[in-house]
């Protein structure tokens, strides 16, 4: 059977004042044309459907539509909650959305590790693979906080608890696996950051408790795993097969000029290398990676003023599109009328101007400069980061303590506001 990974769709998502809502619709259409064209069986959405807990209507509209859709391509459809999604949104409409043949795993289940372990049926109505639905994982749904514990052996018991979490639905999967007449392949999910993975600028920091990032060991010998929360696409496993599919549009500036795609997993290839009867002939991959049209125009463009300019003069702009301009001028002199200038510049054009940033050529010289200047394009730890460094007091082991306290604080105040949308549901 085929089995589509995408991920990090980010519904109902507001870009600088932009709404996304013709994006998402222009890529579902495009993704709808794309299961009928390649036959596929089910797809995985690893994690953020939604960019809030509480999304626009329209946002939720595109939801169940896409249900409707796939129930009537015969396509199963698998979600599992991200840290942008709402547990209780999710649980919803979770039991009615089964009899469409669609199964949300919405927080970790450590009473019912098997309601974690989900079939997938081919045409003739036959278990073809397994999926181990493994939505994101909050600290409270696996471990218990013990009082007195070091920051460390906070850190090595939520590794121990995730690693055992995992292996425990992957070894349900097993004995389910165990009891076919022929074995089939095991699919694991997460929604995290592994080692390996590259973050970009939309990525909200996700702390799983107070681990930055999961190194691949932590996960059982999944044939394929579908990843999510990293919008790049890319893969963490010298195989290819444990990988991010990344999301579908570009959710920040700095995610242009690298192709988004959705991945297609035959597992009639996966497990055993494939036989190749010509000696010649190179193996088949198991895994398509699928590039994704790009449905909104998007530019980035760096410089002094007058090389902005120039380059703002050489677009090759659409007719019938706007294109969403950031811009970042180089220059060690306040320049009061830049914005003025550009906007001159664009007047009549099919160009709208989301954001203007000024970077010095000192700055410029520093790799980790970060170009966000505005505070609403800021995230909290960036905030917190900078506050610290302003602070020429703290030495380093001060500066990393404040640090841990501080994501701690970030991971509790995270499961406050998760309880108060579950006593409010």
């Amino acid at each position: 059977m085929k089995i589509l990974h995408t991920s990090d769709w980010h519904l109902g998502q507001h870009f600088m004042g932009k709404s996304r809502r013709d994006e998402h619709k222009a890529f579902i259409d495009w993704l709808l044309a794309l299961v009928d064209q390649e036959s596929v069986d089910a797809m995985i959405i690893a994690g953020d459907v939604f960019d809030t807990g509480s999304p626009p209507s329209y946002a939720r509209e595109m939801y169940h539509q896409l249900v409707l859709d796939m129930k009537a391509r015969q396509c199963q459809l698998v979600i599992v909650a991200g840290n942008h999604d709402s547990v209780s949104m999710l649980n919803e409409s979770k039991s009615l959305l089964t009899y469409l043949d669609t199964q949300v795993s919405s927080q970790a289940n450590l009473e019912d590790i098997d309601s974690h372990v989900i079939p997938l049926k081919d045409k003739a109505g036959d278990i073809a693979a397994w999926v181990c639905a493994v939505p994101y994982l909050r600290p409270k749904d696996v471990m218990q906080s013990v009082a007195g514990q070091s920051e460390q052996d906070k850190k090595l018991g939520l590794l121990q608890m995730i690693g055992d979490f995992y292996q425990q639905v992957y070894e349900a999967a097993c004995e389910k696996n165990n009891a076919l007449k022929a074995p089939v392949p095991i699919i694991g999910t997460g929604h995290l950051t592994a080692v390996g993975g590259q973050v970009s600028e939309s990525v909200r920091d996700l702390y799983v408790g107070t681990l930055e990032a999961l190194p691949t060991s932590v996960f059982p010998a999944f044939d394929y795993l579908a990843l999510g929360h990293i919008h790049r696409a890319q893969p963490i496993s010298k195989s290819g097969r444990f990988r991010y599919s990344g999301s579908p549009i570009p959710l920040s500036f700095d995610e242009l000029g690298r192709d988004k795609t959705v991945v297609i997993v035959d597992t009639n290839l996966l497990g055993e290398d494939t036989f190749v009867e010509d000696l010649f002939a190179e193996p088949v991959d198991p895994v398509q990676l699928v590039t994704i049209p790009n449905f909104q125009p998007m530019v980035s463009l760096k410089g002094n003023l007058k090389e902005v300019i120039k380059q703002i003069t050489a677009l090759e702009l659409a007719e019938d599109k706007t294109l969403w301009l950031e811009v970042t001028v180089i220059a060690d002199e306040y320049l009061s009328d830049v914005h003025k200038r550009l906007l001159e510049v664009i007047e009549g054009k099919p160009i709208e101007l989301l954001r203007v940033m000024r970077r010095s050529a000192v700055e410029k010289k520093n790799e980790g400069f970060d170009a966000r200047k505005t505070l609403s394009e800021l995230t909290v730890g960036d905030v917190f980061e900078q506050s610290l460094k302003s602070n020429l007091e703290l030495d380093e082991d001060e500066s990393k303590t404040l640090t841990e306290l501080f994501n701690t604080c970030l991971v509790e105040l995270e499961e406050h506001q998760q309880d108060g949308e579950e006593k409010q549901s």
